[in-house]
């Protein structure tokens, strides 16, 4: 039984805040209504509690717009499509996805009544639809709903409209939680395409674009393990080829518009380090970037305690993962300049408080090729492991607690989770080793035929970087 590495809900944004939730970004498309008053104060006050997450008060005043304008159904079906629409965003929003969908669905019904199939006026409704079949797993009506806002778009605006590219990037988190990888990556590429098309190839607006997809290549590249054959080597050569190819691009751009010492370089240059570190060829070059981005960040007059200490991690989990002794006196210098007041102490408490995995990364589910014999249909699919990370960030002491899934890929996960690597846990201002963490790896039964699969069990298996942790101390 062969073990593929695709993360269920990988995101090729290599930055926490740049990950998008369902819930958040589902705010995005609420249609803005001629209500009329005192209704229209009812819809602000909607949409400002829904934006400050006070969903309880958001539900009710979408409740209260919808009952005042039930006569509205048959004599005003658009705007009462658009308050229906946006108390399904709403629901969403609050996570209430069951509840979201018929409402959306309902809405656009209400709308489509009234409106041509190709008008961009239904955009908003079918994106809030997308994102809510997403969060319910209805991956292939999700996929659908996406390429129909994509369809609209291409038909009024053009086939390199940019107005797709929230779309795109929805399809792309579709196809990779079906684990249909080359599907992601094609939209990817378009991506860039249409990208280059709406900004210009040479233009600071193509940066974002520019350090997403390379965290995007970086992250794909890292799911393919350094044992494989060599056609699988060589593709995951390309990816990481294209991840640096982009980064540097985005790198050139911004010094050749703000110069050689701008702050705004140091995303980029972390993420080139990034991918250098993974792509495992040329660790130098990221150690350069990463002593680079330090150098602005120690230089620049709007840097504060916590960017100064961010630089100083990072360089600091370079050497971890590099097994280089310089990453101690990095993060002790990081911890102690947080000490300075209560809000940096909590900060610092974030990156310090428990150990960090570093590499490989985690993965969010794993895919097995069909069902073991032994399990229910409805049982999940689990290994459950203990382990301590020395003070070092190495790993020690790995003991299974509990599996349901067959020995051979319990051996590879503990050979895996054995070898990996942390920053590991200060405490009163020392490096201190961590005993009695756990890990919960789920298993998922693959429903594509996903490439790049470990043949052996002596594969090393990786996941992306953007991965959730899920580790505890007891």
């Amino acid at each position: 039984m062969k073990l593929s590495l695709i993360c269920l809900l990988f995101s090729f944004l290599i930055s926490t805040s740049e990950r998008i939730a369902a819930e958040e970004d589902s705010l995005l498309y609420i249609y803005e209504p001629e209500l009329r008053s005192p209704f229209a104060d009812t819809y602000r006050q909607m949409l400002s509690h829904a934006n400050n997450n006070e969903f309880d008060l958001a539900t009710n005043l979408s409740d209260v717009l919808l009952e005042a304008h039930l006569d509205f159904a048959d004599s005003n079906p658009v705007l009462y499509g658009q308050l229906m629409v946006n108390h399904g965003i709403v629901r969403t929003a609050a996570t209430d996805y069951e509840v979201a969908l018929p409402s959306i669905n309902d809405g656009l019904k209400h709308l489509e009544s009234r409106t041509k199939p190709f008008s961009v006026d239904l955009i908003r409704g079918l994106m809030a639809k997308a994102i809510a079949e997403f969060s319910l797993d209805q991956n292939t009506e999700a996929e659908d709903t996406f390429r129909r806002v994509q369809h609209i778009v291409h038909r009024n605006q053009g086939v390199y409209a940019s107005s797709q590219l929230s779309a795109l990037s929805w399809i792309t988190k579709t196809n990779l939680k079906r684990g249909e990888v080359l599907a992601a990556d094609r939209e990817q590429r378009f991506t860039l395409r249409v990208a280059e098309q709406s900004f210009g190839s040479q233009s600071v607006e193509i940066v974002p674009f520019l350090t997403s997809i390379g965290a995007y290549f970086a992250s794909r590249g890292s799911t393919i393990p350094t044992l494989m054959q060599s056609d699988a080597r060589l593709q995951r050569d390309l990816l990481f080829r294209r991840s640096v190819d982009l980064y540097q691009r985005a790198v050139r751009i911004l010094e050749t518009t703000y110069g050689e010492d701008d702050i705004r370089l140091v995303k980029p240059l972390r993420g080139l380090a990034h991918a250098r570190l993974l792509q495992v060829t040329n660790r130098k070059r990221a150690e350069a970037a990463l002593t680079r981005s330090l150098k602005i960040v120690n230089n620049h007059s709007g840097s504060d305690l916590t960017d100064r200490a961010i630089a100083l991690v990072d360089l600091g989990d370079f050497y971890t993962i590099m097994r280089d002794e310089k990453a101690s006196p990095l993060y002790l210098e990081a911890w102690n300049k947080l000490q300075e007041d209560e809000q940096t102490r909590a900060f610092a408490a974030q990156l310090f408080a428990l150990p960090e995995r570093l590499f490989p990364s985690e993965s969010d589910t794993l895919f097995l090729d069909r069902r073991p014999d032994a399990a229910d249909e409805d049982e999940e699919l689990f290994v459950s492991l203990e382990y301590s990370v020395t003070a070092a960030g190495t790993v020690k002491s790995v003991r299974v607690i509990d599996k349901n899934v067959p020995n051979e890929q319990v051996r590879i996960l503990r050979y895996q989770v054995r070898n990996a690597l942390y920053r590991p846990r200060i405490e009163d201002g020392e490096l201190v080793a961590t005993e009695g963490l756990t890990f919960y790896q789920p298993f998922s039964v693959s429903s594509a035929t996903i490439p790049n699969a470990p043949s052996t069990s002596n594969d090393i298996l990786t996941a992306p970087e953007s991965a959730p942790h899920k580790q505890m101390a007891r």
